[in-house]
């Protein structure tokens, strides 16, 4: 059954490692915060310290975040209930830039279009999770009968 999952293990993959690699870069050097957050979020303006104080905090549950993941994709079917919190957290997450815009573009200076295109990725990570881990119930529904 662990082979017919490959594209949920590398999909799943792709998330945690992401997920790790922004954690570390968040936990760095101003600078290189700096440099992230306007490459991968759009920032235009330079953060000041609170910001780069709630930043690090953010890598630290990035990390974590990725780790578990990383935890799914090592085992999809005896770790499935990370990728629900994957589906919720992606969810949320777009749901937070849909309803606060303004202030991410006041703070960091976010154009509505770089906050538009990370929600459709958000949401697109949502919905993959989500299919994934309602076709590993599927499975497992099935699996039960037979």
């Amino acid at each position: 059954m662990q082979k017919k999952y490959v594209c949920l293990k590398a999909v799943v993959w792709v998330i945690g490692v992401y997920h790790v690699a922004l954690g570390i870069i968040l936990n760095g050097p101003a600078d290189l915060i700096s440099s992230t957050m306007s490459h991968c979020l759009g920032a235009t303006k330079m953060p000041d310290a609170s910001v780069l104080f709630s930043a690090r905090m953010l890598g630290t549950y990035m990390l974590v975040f990725g780790i578990g993941m990383g935890i799914a994709a090592w085992n999809p079917i005896k770790n499935r209930a990370i990728l629900t919190v994957g589906v919720i957290l992606a969810s949320c997450r777009a749901l937070q830039r849909l309803v606060q815009a303004d202030d991410l573009n006041q703070a960091l200076g976010v154009s509505a279009a770089a906050n538009w295109t990370t929600i459709a990725v958000l949401m697109v990570f949502a919905g993959v999770l989500a299919f994934f881990r309602f076709k590993l119930w599927q499975d497992m529904k099935a699996e039960e009968k037979s």
